[in-house]
């Protein structure tokens, strides 16, 4: 009986990575076309990818993008989960919804609702509008993890770091952040993931300065789709893997 949940577990990872493994398996595709290869596996479109300068641009630009955001939407979530999870005051309840309605709005909407307001703070066009978008997007996700970490145990130690004499900041760099640095990782990893991955909203946001790679996959599909776009969707997972991969490594343990 013990063996049925760790088989379930795998069962469950390989239907999440089949369409993964199914795109990277078209990505070696020798023909035009978005089918696997069935006998030789070719490079081509690997070589056309890395040539053509507006698909390596917007790598550059997906990483930056998604890098900045998950540091804006971290920075964000920590006072405001501690603004719902400590404070005691009535609006409380306000704030939540605010900070959760990003997840609740269609991309759609959201994109054609934002694009006037970044046109007339001199935004569009500028990576810095796309980082703010993108780190309210991830917002939620970022303020729900902080949030399960802020326990009773870390309330405590807190507390007795002030009742030693240290000051609010002191608090807070040398007890409340160390402790919280998994719950940050998690976060940062979150939003950088979303971040990637973000299409719809980028679509309505992204100027030719500014394209993600999902925001050049989106024409390229529509109009002359080939297995360069296999090759850019595996880019793209492996992009976010790395990121998890280096934020866990880097921040995904407690200091002592």
């Amino acid at each position: 009986m013990t063996r049925w949940p760790s088989a379930l577990g795998w069962l469950v990872l390989l239907g999440l990575l089949a369409p993964v493994l199914h795109t990277a398996w078209v990505s070696f595709s020798p023909d035009s076309f978005l089918t696997p290869p069935t006998g030789e596996w070719s490079l081509r479109w690997y070589r056309k990818f890395a040539e053509d300068s507006r698909w390596s641009a917007a790598v550059g630009r997906s990483l930056f993008v998604a890098a900045m955001s998950a540091g804006v939407s971290v920075a964000a979530a920590v006072p405001a989960a501690y603004a719902v999870k400590r404070a005691r005051w009535r609006g409380r309840g306000v704030l939540l919804v605010s900070l959760l309605l990003p997840a609740a709005i269609p991309p759609a909407a959201l994109g054609m609702g934002v694009l006037p307001l970044l046109h007339r703070a001199g935004l569009w066009g500028h990576p810095l509008g796309l980082i703010l978008v993108h780190a309210t997007l991830g917002l939620p996700v970022a303020f729900l993890i902080v949030r399960t970490h802020l326990t009773d145990r870390l309330a405590e130690l807190e507390s007795a770091a002030r009742g030693l004499g240290a000051n609010r900041w002191q608090v807070a760099w040398r007890v409340s952040l160390p402790l919280l640095r998994p719950a940050l990782a998690a976060a940062g990893v979150a939003v950088f993931v979303l971040s990637v991955n973000e299409a719809f909203v980028t679509l309505f946001l992204a100027s030719p300065n500014t394209e993600t790679v999902p925001a050049v996959s989106w024409p390229e599909l529509r109009h002359s789709p080939t297995p360069v776009l296999a090759v850019a969707s595996a880019v793209t997972a492996g992009l976010g893997a790395i990121g998890m991969v280096i934020g866990i490594r880097l921040f995904g343990r407690p200091a002592r």
